[in-house]
């Protein structure tokens, strides 16, 4: 059978990837992860600085703001994580920088005797907008609070460190709203190479604190990998916000194995898995065109994956389908579905880019390829390899919590949306500045004109957040009430999507 053929030979593959990993974990030791996930203490804020900034110019907005805070960085607060744009990856390998960077924000250590200050340093693609289909923005966002509770494992061995290794963090956050399963949210980090010849930019690093208040560097190891606990109230929630359009009701699998869809069940009957999206998406395509000529890109259409329990439970009729020629805006059906997004999320439910479909003939007519990939390859964990091997045991299980397309599960198909600068402006689109937030980097041809930057440094209190340009992974731990005993993976690679608390 096809099918079965295109099942092996994606076991294959990812077992070859899953193995190369294997051979890295090993160099670089077990990664232990034994968190314990309660409130921490921690202050956050962000530096919002144009390319065009000076290292005085920072140092100096800086310097302002800690000496107008209400309250200070104390001693006790001796862990510090600090992730910057890719505009700034010199900076962060600058120790002169970063001793005067560290001293600025924390003056009160010149007085006291003698610590020491532990600090995790990376580069990602941007900082969060705080908006949907904003650009991201260049700067800094900093952390602080007790090393153990907020970077656990911070010092970790990294022995056979392999420089063409993607390096990532994770956050270990509140649940999901409806989940009471503990959240952890991977954000992969920028591609530095031309920055710096290093694939990705990710290090932990030990200062020293002399009786005069300086501050020196002891000590400097890459990493590829990292926690970070931002956990203030663990009786709050994440909210979520995906900007999709949905375009059909849920589609019930017929046949399909892996990542690979054959044949779904359109209004009671079989068909080949493409060939409804093969109708609806060049319409969608045209009109966007006549409307939006300057602004030609390829639709990007993803799927929810619902397992059958879901699938009986949620309500999809009340769902407003985007259609061409639809007087609605398109910003008015995505507010009205992220409700029902997030309750998806919460469930377990997964969402899956769609690679590639259509064509063929016979078995092979109108076949879906689903991004198979679910978690950050980071080496010593295997969740892709797992979910691929229970998969292709429990094919004929329509309950099997597989997190690939089983037959019996469900699709609902969606797609991105057009969002123009002005409506990305508009109040219902704003996220609140006073949170943490990590989002998913919007298209560049989305993005804001020059013209709507900030000024030339800006700080943001309470705020941190970062955004990634391949996208973020989701692992739910399993609650007490949610029906996913298992917990979850998934990615969400939406441009403009965000999490935040």
């Amino acid at each position: 059978m096809y099918v079965s053929t295109l099942g092996i030979l994606a076991f294959m593959t990812m077992r070859h990837r899953i193995l190369c990993q294997g051979v890295r974990a090993n160099r670089n030791g077990p990664q232990a992860r034994h968190i314990r996930m309660q409130s921490t203490i921690s202050q956050k804020l962000s530096i919002i600085a144009s390319p065009k900034a000076t290292q005085r110019q920072v140092l100096s907005k800086l310097e302002e703001h800690v000496s107008q805070a209400a309250k200070h960085y104390d001693s006790g607060m001796d862990g510090v994580a600090i992730l910057a744009s890719k505009e700034f990856t010199s900076w962060i390998g600058d120790n002169h920088f970063m001793s005067a960077f560290l001293q600025t924000l924390s003056p009160s250590r010149s007085t006291v005797t003698a610590e020491s200050l532990h600090v995790l340093s990376g580069v990602t693609d941007g900082l969060s907008p705080h908006r949907l289909s904003g650009e991201l923005l260049p700067g800094f966002s900093i952390l602080n609070g007790p090393v153990q509770k907020i970077l656990p494992s911070l010092h970790q061995s990294g022995v056979g460190f392999d420089l063409d290794q993607s390096s990532c963090v994770s956050f270990l956050t509140e649940p999901l709203e409806a989940n009471t399963g503990k959240l952890e949210i991977t954000v992969p980090l920028a591609n530095t190479v031309f920055q710096n010849g290093r694939h990705t930019t990710l290090s932990a690093s030990r200062w020293d604190i002399n009786k005069d208040g300086s501050i020196v560097s002891m000590e400097n190891v890459p990493k590829t990998a990292q926690d970070i606990v931002t956990i203030n109230d663990p009786a709050k929630f994440t909210s979520a916000m995906i900007p999709l359009l949905p375009l059909t009701p849920p589609r019930k699998i017929i046949a399909g194995l892996g990542n690979i869809v054959r044949q779904l069940e359109v209004d009671g009957s079989t068909t080949p898995a493409s060939k409804e999206l093969e109708a609806i998406l060049p319409k969608i395509s045209e009109e966007r065109s006549q409307h939006q000529p300057s602004l030609p890109s390829p639709l990007g259409v993803w799927c929810w994956v619902i397992p059958p329990h879901v699938a009986e439970t949620k309500r999809f009729g009340d769902l407003q389908l985007f259609k061409a020629g639809s007087s609605q805006t398109e910003i008015d059906i995505i507010m009205n579905s992220n409700g029902l997004f997030s309750e998806l999320l919460s469930s377990g439910c997964r969402l899956h880019k769609i690679l590639s479909g259509g064509g063929g003939w016979g078995l092979k007519q109108g076949l879906l390829s689903l991004d198979p990939e679910t978690s950050f390859p980071v080496p010593g964990r295997d969740d892709d390899m797992e979910m691929f091997i229970r998969s292709f045991e429990q094919r004929n299980n329509a309950e099997a919590n597989t997190g690939l397309a089983s037959p019996g599960w469900s699709l609902l198909f969606c797609v991105e949306p057009r969002v123009t600068s002005t409506e990305a402006l508009s109040g219902q689109w704003l996220a609140s500045a006073k949170s943490w937030h990590f989002g998913v980097a919007p298209h560049l041809d989305h993005a804001l004109s020059p013209s709507s930057q900030p000024g030339l440094v800006e700080i943001i209190n309470d705020h941190f957040g970062i955004s990634s340009a391949a996208g973020l992974y989701l692992k739910t731990h399993p609650g007490k009430e949610i029906a996913y005993k298992q917990g979850f993976t998934t990615k969400i690679d939406v441009p403009g999507s965000y999490f935040r608390g």
